[in-house]
């Protein structure tokens, strides 16, 4: 094994058991400004890495004792922020797969065209240095356990529905929960049943939406032998399952007429039959529906029968979208990435404050679960220990402004308002800050301008630093060091 040569720079190791490779790769590195460390064998490299901490890391893949794949594995747990580009010459499907698989930044084949290895490094050295200048980010604040119902969030929105919660869970009452897609309904149903007085009675959820018209009175009701042509013995229905337990109608909106009246005898009356059959049965079913349509405007068209939907609404619970509780993203995306990366190889442990500044601002109109898809995908495709901004999807870099507007209305209550609309509230203080730009002694007129935006900002938002730090464009600790500056006190 050669030994390093002077530290002048980004530290690159090179591992192959080639010499003549080796010796011109290490002059073309050198020749950047580059030290070069390296080593022979896979074994020999993993005790340079540990010792040294190279910023990149130049591998081969087939060498004598270990292969560039089993030592790239063993780099991963030793040097988890070091940048691996593997190099072979052959360029199997399956060595392309565990190449990435095991965390490689990338691949090359052999022979390269070196000033395009040069070039990659590059790109590897800048993804390093990202990793390392990630600053204030998102490291995890909370257990997993202390969110065992799967509802996260300590905005003032989500604390009402929690509270909603507690106050109907022992109940026998029905439960009509509404919201957009993606926020969360069927979470909270089971929530409801987790905490009820028939805890220890099955929970079966059912997804309306999802079944064929023809099928959701069998699914529901079960059917006897010979129903109908298909029906090769007796099925139980979701109902009869469900007894002494609680039943989740999702997607109830999507149900149709002669489904509703069915389901409607059954809230009734406690008892169903069974497709093709003419024994009642007696249940004792509590049930909870969910829905992101609007059903009061559904039984004006004559699409949703009234007295199901009373029976129904006995209490309601009213989901709100991800846009209307932006405050909660930060735990939600440590919750996230704890539960994304527990049991998988996935390196990502937490958020550059770059790229949760880009999830904040986002309008989300998947919700929680388009959120989750999105952490799930970037824990993917990051190259190191922290999401970079880079790793998020082409449509949050270029983020649009929130609309409020947008989505499916669904429950009650009005949504706080939308970023959209306080800037443009903002506009008005044209005449104020003319007048006092005018008048100012002093030359700063930029700051002038800017302590009225943060305290326009502060007063839309009613005091709430982050919604008005996502309007004013500006980082929350840019805008707290503004209020310090400011001598700023909370009214």
């Amino acid at each position: 094994m050669d030994t390093p040569t002077a530290p002048t720079g980004a530290q690159i190791l090179i591992i192959d058991d080639d010499k003549d490779l080796r010796y011109s790769l290490r002059r073309a590195l050198a020749g950047k400004g580059w030290s070069v460390t390296e080593a022979d064998s896979g074994e020999s490299g993993v005790a340079v890495a540990k010792t040294g901490l190279p910023n990149v890391i130049l591998l081969d893949n087939r060498m004598g004792g270990m292969t560039g794949i089993e030592t790239l594995q063993l780099l991963r747990g030793a040097t988890p922020n070091t940048m691996v580009i593997l190099m072979t010459a052959f360029g199997t499907t399956q060595t392309a797969i565990e190449a990435m698989k095991f965390g490689a930044y990338d691949y090359v084949m052999k022979p390269f065209d070196q000033a395009k290895l040069l070039g990659l490094v590059e790109k590897a050295l800048q993804a390093q240095r990202d990793l390392a200048n990630v600053g204030a980010s998102l490291r995890p604040k909370i257990n997993p356990a202390d969110y065992q119902e799967g509802i996260v969030g300590n905005s003032e929105p989500m604390q009402s529905v929690l509270k909603a919660i507690g106050q109907v869970a022992a109940s026998e009452a029905t439960v009509l929960v509404t919201g957009e897609s993606g926020t969360g309904k069927e979470l909270v149903a089971r929530c409801i049943h987790r905490h009820s007085l028939r805890s220890k009675g099955p929970f079966v959820a059912v997804n309306c939406a999802a079944i064929p018209e023809n099928l959701i009175e069998s699914e529901l009701f079960g059917h006897e032998k010979g129903a109908f042509t298909g029906a090769s013995g007796q099925k139980l229905g979701k109902f009869e399952l469900c007894d002494k337990g609680t039943i989740f109608l999702d997607e109830i909106g999507d149900m149709s007429l002669p489904t509703q009246t069915k389901v409607l005898r059954a809230i009734q009356e406690g008892e169903i039959q069974r497709v093709g059959g003419t024994e009642t049965i007696k249940i004792s079913v509590r049930l909870l529906a969910a829905t992101n349509k609007d059903l009061e405007s559904m039984v004006a068209e004559r699409l949703f029968r009234e007295d199901l939907f009373y029976r129904l609404n006995v209490f309601r619970i009213r989901l709100p979208a991800l846009r209307e509780r932006r405050e909660d993203i930060p735990l939600l995306v440590d919750y996230m990435l704890q539960r994304v990366t527990a049991g998988r190889k996935l390196r990502a442990r937490r958020l550059s404050s770059e790229a949760l500044d880009l999830l904040i601002r986002h309008d989300w109109p998947g919700n929680v679960r388009e959120l989750e898809n999105v952490i799930h995908r970037a824990g993917v495709l990051a190259k190191g220990e922290a999401i970079l901004a880079k790793d998020l999807p082409a449509e949050l870099l270029e983020p649009r402004r929130a609309a409020s507007t947008k989505g499916t209305k669904s429950g009650s209550g009005s949504a706080a308002p939308e970023p959209e609309s306080v800037e443009v509230n903002l506009t008005s203080l044209y005449d104020t800050l003319y007048q006092k730009v005018r008048s100012a002694e002093a030359q700063n007129i930029l700051s002038i301008i800017e302590k009225e935006m943060i305290l326009r900002a502060l007063t839309e938002t009613r005091e709430n630093h982050l919604r008005s730090s996502v309007i004013l464009g500006m980082n929350r600790s840019t805008l707290k060091k503004r209020l310090s500056e400011m001598n700023y006190r909370s009214p």
